[in-house]
């Protein structure tokens, strides 16, 4: 995930970015609201991080308003509370490396889950295939599907997939299948996609 660690002045940005680089994560550090609402305007990041002094109101309302389901963690704060809402998780200082990646191992989680909530179709030349999206990135793809007209779509080894997810249009090249072996014979597909309507995708999940 693209995590915006927003503290001023900066105290915990330095640790928490180590420890989310670590864990594979991207992270950016900016200590200016004006410049923490214009970073998040990109679409580019999945998760807000917020240190220990806050943010301002205005910036604070504009997270709300703008990205109502963007999860938050609150780090390095003197008396750690309760977690609710759009808050994902509050960590006492100093910062644990374990509960901070608890915490978003919790995120990536909710995350997924959504991502494989989102309604997906085969599209193209009449094409209205219903199957299942395994998981989405703003680069790529991994459907999976166990219907006859699933599988016979894939047995011809198309080169490009069309698809329309969440209702907005995802296309891009094929570059690998798997059958997995039993009664039901799921079929996954990995695509490379082609644009940046699944950023788009992405950040319609933080916003609804």
């Amino acid at each position: 995930m693209n995590v915006l660690i927003f503290d001023s002045p900066v105290s915990v940005a330095h640790v928490t970015r180590s420890l989310l680089l670590a864990r594979g994560h991207r992270a950016a550090v900016v200590s200016d609201a004006e410049e923490g609402a214009r970073m998040l305007t990109t679409s580019l990041f999945d998760a807000l991080v917020i240190g220990p002094n806050g943010a301002p109101e205005e910036f604070a309302n504009f997270v709300q308003d703008e990205f109502p389901q963007m999860p938050i963690v609150l780090a390095g704060v003197p008396v750690a509370v309760p977690a609710g809402g759009q808050i994902a998780a509050v960590l006492a200082a100093p910062i644990s490396a374990r509960k901070l990646i608890g915490a978003f191992i919790r995120i990536e989680r909710e995350r997924a889950s959504r991502v494989r909530s989102l309604p997906v179709q085969i599209a193209g030349d009449g094409l209205a295939i219903s199957c299942r999206l395994a998981d989405l990135t703003p680069e790529s793809m991994l459907i999976c599907g166990e219907s006859d007209e699933f599988n016979r779509y894939f047995e011809a080894s198309p080169s490009r997939v069309d698809a329309v997810v969440a209702g907005l249009p995802l296309s891009g090249q094929v570059v690998d299948t798997d059958i997995e072996a039993g009664p039901l014979r799921l079929l996954r597909v990995a695509v490379k996609l082609q644009g940046d309507a699944a950023r788009d995708i992405l950040a319609g999940l933080l916003k609804a």
